[in-house]
């Protein structure tokens, strides 16, 4: 059977930057400032939140699309499902605008302040030490790229028959690299979460409801982010049967019912043995024993 998981989705990269807000200055250029102009030089953007925010957006729209895809073997590259591309399009098209209005704010409040420091030590402001509008727009990148991956083209006289079967072959091979990565990862993701709720479970009614969201959280990446991209077989009826005993289930449930507690715990034990003890060998490799 033909291994088509590069048909199920593409690879994303999301590239972002922006003014680092720093210069270092030198021993010999601070000379015998009084340490309140030092100060004063340095905290220039005396409001921060300004920055904080432009970072804080660049920083969560790169979390919004690890959170959305999975890992792939080339450093910087992710593959998305099919069926989240929209959906992290918007948010990403969402974020950029955000990001944008707050480099806008940030420009305001840092044509403020460079007053307000040039007017209280006009002997020492130096425009070309700051940055302008037009310069910190330039400075500001986010992007993202959806990139089809496909196999060797046979029909585009490019490559030799010879050359066409060994890349083919290298494709195959990397496109079963990666599939099987995933379940290696899935199978680690899924094994880290049930084992913790395990141990809470059995002997004890320390169920923590940050346990029990993040495996309800698993769960959910599942069936929205790997959707269809996971085809074994063996890892997907072991995750049915932890959605089986974890549909509805809350943390405080867990506490109030000795025996309900007692039953999950037991079906999280059997779930991660299963694991332990499976034959293939994807399964084990993440996971440390």
């Amino acid at each position: 059977m033909e291994n088509n998981l590069y048909k199920k989705g593409c690879l994303i990269t999301i590239t972002t930057r922006f003014w680092g807000a720093t210069k270092r200055l030198s021993e010999e250029q601070l000379g015998d400032l009084p340490s309140e102009i030092v100060s004063a030089t340095r905290d220039l953007l005396i409001n921060t939140d300004k920055l904080a925010s432009v970072r804080g957006i660049l920083g969560e729209a790169k979390s919004f699309v690890k959170s959305n895809s999975m890992y792939f073997p080339i450093p910087g590259v992710t593959f998305i499902n099919k069926n989240r591309i929209k959906h992290v399009d918007d948010g990403l098209k969402m974020r950029k605008e955000h990001a944008i209005e707050a480099v806008e704010d940030l420009i305001h409040v840092l044509d403020e302040a460079k007053r307000a420091y040039k007017a209280k030590f006009p002997e020492l402001y130096s425009e070309s030490n700051y940055p302008t509008a037009t310069q910190l727009k330039d400075n500001f990148v986010f992007e993202w790229n959806f990139m089809v991956i496909s196999p060797p083209g046979k029909n585009l006289a490019i490559l030799s028959p010879e050359m066409y079967e060994s890349e083919m072959k290298k494709f195959q091979q990397q496109i079963k690299d990666f599939e099987d990565s995933l379940v290696s990862m899935v199978a680690k993701e899924f094994y880290d979460r049930i084992d913790k709720l395990r141990e809470q479970c059995i002997g004890s009614d320390s169920v923590s409801a940050q346990t029990v969201t993040s495996v309800h959280n698993l769960l959910e990446k599942f069936q929205n982010v790997y959707s269809g991209c996971i085809t074994d077989e063996n890892l997907q009826k072991m995750i049915s049967d932890v959605d089986m005993y974890m549909s509805g289930t809350e943390a405080s449930m867990l506490k109030a019912d000795d025996e309900f507690r007692t039953m999950v715990g037991t079906g999280m034990k059997d779930i991660a043995d299963q694991i332990l003890n499976s034959n293939d060998e994807r399964l084990l490799r993440r996971i440390k024993l």
